[in-house]
């Protein structure tokens, strides 16, 4: 399954230094790439809308001045299909998969857009043949939970969440790769 790229921004408004009565934007948007591969096989492929809980929101933000703030260690996935929400039940994983907490691949890579376009963070995590087999994926939060624990993703730890258009039948001998990419656009 191939779906257009699609994107769901969040947007932060910051007076940043007024010059002759303006305000500077600050803009975050986030893209979810999702890969389900059988036997090398590409079963899914798509890019998914997302939506930056409250806590996200406070966790970048607190980012900018301190830099001992967690923002993500790792990946959850879930077979929970509410809605993704900026708060309350939506905003953390609804129903979590034993075993799934996943770490992150290798450290995060973070880069440019180009000039004038922003700059671009990318978060992935693989669940490789015989890591979490689970006919009915429906979700992924990405956390900040120190230390990555077997244990559902609450509002408290979750900087984001996806729910999959429709659900990943991971058996295991498939792998599953969840790309994240946070992207800060001044304006």
């Amino acid at each position: 399954m191939r779906n257009d790229k699609t994107q769901i921004s969040d947007s932060v408004v910051a007076t940043l230094g007024r010059s002759r009565g303006a305000e500077e934007k600050l803009g975050l948007k986030v893209n979810v790439h999702i890969v389900h591969k059988r036997d090398g096989e590409v079963l899914a492929d798509f890019w998914g809308e997302n939506l930056v809980t409250d806590r996200g929101d406070e966790i970048i933000a607190t980012r900018l001045y301190d830099d001992a703030v967690n923002i993500v260690t790792g990946m959850k996935l879930g077979t929970g299909a509410t809605a993704a929400a900026k708060n309350g039940a939506g905003a953390g994983l609804v129903t979590y998969i034993s075993g799934s907490n996943e770490a992150l691949d290798a450290a995060a890579t973070d880069a440019t857009k180009g000039a004038g376009a922003g700059w671009r963070t990318t978060y992935v995590c693989t669940w490789v043949p015989g890591d979490v087999t689970n006919g009915a994926i429906a979700e992924v939060a990405i956390t900040n939970q120190t230390a990555l624990t077997d244990t559902t993703s609450a509002v408290a730890d979750t900087l984001a969440r996806y729910v999959f258009p429709s659900t990943i039948d991971k058996q295991a001998g498939d792998s599953l790769e969840v790309t994240w990419q946070i992207d800060v656009l001044g304006a």
